[in-house]
């Protein structure tokens, strides 16, 4: 049954993707005025991060950044949805890639790519690299625990024929396609906060002590694979341009957490540079280390 109202649901969803996007934009203003004003979608949280990542600017340059990035916010959910439609020749006028010849390179030289993406931009539209690139796209993903939405974001992330692979299998799946010579690159979404028991590298990020993951790095490590950072840039409302950066060619080659701690550079750059296109209402600095010496 539930997969029935899934198909229901979806077929709709589908119908009304064929509009132009600028309708789309409509209903994303109206969603904005919900959230932001009426039903204040973590505002605190946002408004404590955003405070404690720019401590020198003043209280209506942080108000004007908060407003900005729930406009923002808005217009992403709108545009994931707007993707179930969107045809592959405008997906890449959209969403598009400035620096290609860097994957082509690594192409070229018969590897494998692992490509690291923070909660930035459009991530959803990034399905598009499978259209761009020559590499077979593998999106790594937690799955949901909504039937519904995790069933959407596999068939959106799976758009125009990339491979959805679920978090506990993507080293196994990274290997089987090492062992049969494929090319593919590995998309992590990379600046999630890590559990309780995963709290075992801390960097300054963003002017707070934060907990990473290093899941991504371990497997570069273990695979040889090419590191690369995706920069993306939101030109204007509907439109973004992504660079490629290289972070290395040869993991193993660099001192422990290095991959890690240079993505996160990378990063802080981009958040210093254009704030309000990262995802403030995620609690990302729940923990911290004097909170859990304390409960120690």
């Amino acid at each position: 049954m539930a997969r029935f109202f899934f198909y229901i649901i979806y077929g709709f969803l589908w119908l009304i993707s064929w509009l132009p996007l600028k309708i789309f934009y409509l209903g994303a203003d109206v969603l904005f005025f919900i959230v932001f004003y009426l039903v204040r979608y973590r505002r605190e949280i946002s408004s404590k991060n955003l405070e404690n990542s720019f401590p020198a600017k003043s209280p209506s340059e942080l108000k004007k950044i908060s407003k900005n990035f729930y406009r923002y916010f808005s217009d992403l959910i709108i545009e994931a949805l707007y993707l179930i439609g969107m045809k592959p020749k405008e997906s890449l006028k959209r969403f598009s890639y400035k620096n290609l010849s860097v994957l082509e390179d690594i192409y070229r030289e018969n590897k494998s790519i692992i490509l690291l993406f923070p909660h930035y931009g459009n991530w959803e539209w990034l399905a598009n690299l499978e259209l761009a690139s020559p590499f077979h796209f593998l999106a790594i993903y937690k799955p949901l625990s909504s039937v519904f939405f995790d069933s959407l974001f596999k068939r959106l992330r799976e758009r125009y024929g990339g491979e959805t692979v679920p978090m506990k299998s993507s080293l196994r799946r990274i290997l089987t396609g090492m062992e049969k010579n494929e090319r593919t690159i590995t998309f992590f979404l990379y600046d999630q906060r890590p559990r309780r028991n995963e709290l075992h590298h801390w960097l300054s990020f963003m002017n707070q002590e934060t907990p990473v993951l290093l899941g991504a790095e371990k497997i570069a490590r273990k695979t040889g694979q090419t590191v690369v950072f995706l920069k993306t840039t939101r030109l204007k409302r509907g439109y973004y341009e992504n660079e490629f950066i290289k972070i290395c060619d040869d993991p193993a080659d660099l001192p422990k957490f290095e991959i890690t701690n240079t993505y996160y550079r990378l990063v802080e750059d981009l958040l210093n540079e254009a704030p309000e296109y990262w995802l403030w209402t995620h609690n990302r600095w729940k923990f911290s280390k004097k909170k859990l010496k304390d409960v120690l």
